[in-house]
């Protein structure tokens, strides 16, 4: 029976082929809408490292002596934040890497120079590195692909040494092992201890300062932060200094005594958390005391989903359009509702005749909810198209987010998912107002 209701159902598509052209399309239009928007958001909130992410922590202290002219003073817990909230001083990396706090611990910071093969025939301009200590590639994930990553004593020792992912290994040697191969950074030579596969988590939560999300941006080499700086390389960005470090004639800073690296540490349960809570509690009143300074002593640790929260990474645009989208789509659902109300009265003789005939009213609710089932899965089918264009248009747009705006197969099912819950919706009120559909008043108009 259930597959007669179905051949009927398909039959009745038929039945006003403008109608169900024009509701295919509508369902399409307002499919596609809401599969675009929902994509870019789908993509831009995504967990940047399944399986790490959760036990990842923004740690950050303020011991700023004085409140620096050259930046705002600003408040926690997103009141007044912005990227550079991510940023402490060298000196406080060091006491917190050598304290070793917490399971592992990162200091790092983006930096832009010239590097070329060790002949210096091959260059390649303005390349990111990302300066940081040494448990950041075992601690962030990086997958190591020959070689390995420096150890803390190289650290320590400033050892000019560098881990290059695959793809700039390529460009600077012909190929992929280059490891024991040397390489230039600036002005200094490096030697190569190891190649990575290529990085590029989205977003690119770890330096904000530098940027959110990008589809070609990513540090394409690391090395120790000791080294770099032995090496004359800046970092991209600085926060916050002290007065008295900045050099008014030649805006150059001492690094010493400004906010430029991000802190993360990891940290796995509940109780390691609240332990390196308190320890970043006793650390900032430790260097309160000790230098002196007046005002509150500031600290934050925040997972790694709050850092993102809090620094609003997804752009407050992206989920509007997704709100105004979804409505969109409901408006298109009352439409197709209306057309297959219409269709559907111009068949009431139909209906009755068959009624009379011993049809139930289940087995007519059921024909006509296929209907319209049908007709939005005719309607997911047409989406899809429409939807790789909208999607399209998305990555021609002037903002760097919209460059990961790609149709993933998780998303691709949940088109046709969407589809068929539309389906179901629209076709609630047609098919029950079919069911009641009385057959002796229709057989006798008839």
């Amino acid at each position: 029976m259930l597959w007669y209701c179905t051949r009927l159902a398909i039959l009745g598509l038929w039945h006003s082929p403008k109608s169900t052209f024009l509701a295919v399309v509508t369902v399409a239009l307002g499919l596609s809408a809401s599969m675009t928007t929902l994509t870019l958001l789908y993509v831009l909130s995504a967990d940047p490292l399944p399986g790490i992410s959760q036990n990842l922590y923004m740690a950050w202290v303020d011991t700023m002596p004085s409140n620096p002219s050259n930046r705002d003073d600003y408040a926690l817990n997103g009141i007044a934040n912005s990227a550079n909230n991510q940023e402490i001083k060298m000196s406080d990396a060091r006491v917190l890497l050598a304290e070793h706090g917490a399971l592992r611990q990162a200091a790092m910071a983006d930096m832009n120079v010239d590097v070329s093969a060790g002949s210096g025939e091959r260059k390649k301009k303005d390349q990111t590195i990302l300066a940081a200590s040494s448990d950041f590639i075992p601690m962030f994930g990086v997958r190591i692909l020959y070689g390995r990553g420096w150890s803390a004593a190289e650290e320590v020792a400033r050892t000019p040494v560098v881990v290059i992912d695959s793809k700039l290994a390529q460009q600077l040697f012909g190929t992929i092992n280059a490891v024991d191969r040397n390489i230039r950074i600036g002005t200094k030579a490096f030697r190569v201890i190891g190649v990575s596969a290529p990085y590029e988590p989205q977003p690119h939560f770890y330096g904000l300062a530098s940027w959110a999300f990008s589809a070609d941006s990513r540090e394409s080499l690391y090395v120790p932060y000791t080294a770099a700086l032995d090496a004359n390389i800046s970092p991209v960005d600085t926060g916050r200094c002290d007065d008295t470090d900045v050099d008014k004639s030649t805006t150059r800073v001492d690094l010493n005594h400004c906010t430029w690296l991000s802190y993360w540490v990891q940290l796995d349960t509940p109780a390691q958390v609240a332990g390196y809570r308190l320890y970043l509690a006793r650390y900032v009143e430790d260097q309160k005391i000790q230098n002196r300074f007046t005002r509150p002593a500031k600290f934050q640790l925040l997972g790694l989903s709050d850092w993102l929260t809090n620094q609003n990474v997804v752009p407050d645009n992206v989920r509007l359009n997704v709100w105004l989208a979804m409505s969109f789509l409901l408006l298109c659902m009352v439409n197709v509702a209306g057309l297959l109300a219409a269709k559907l009265f111009q068949r009431n003789s139909e209906i009755g005749i068959r009624r009379a005939l011993g049809a139930s009213r289940n087995w007519i609710f059921i024909q006509h909810l296929v209907e319209a089932s049908a007709v939005c899965a005719l309607g997911g089918v047409l989406a899809l198209p429409l939807t790789f264009l909208g999607l399209w248009i998305l990555r021609q747009q002037d903002q760097r987010f919209t460059d990961l705006a790609r149709l993933d197969p998780t998303m691709f099912g949940g088109l046709f998912l969407l589809a068929l819950v539309v389906g179901a919706l629209v076709g609630l009120l047609p098919a029950w107002q079919a069911s009641a559909v009385e057959p002796g008043l229709q057989v006798k108009n008839a």
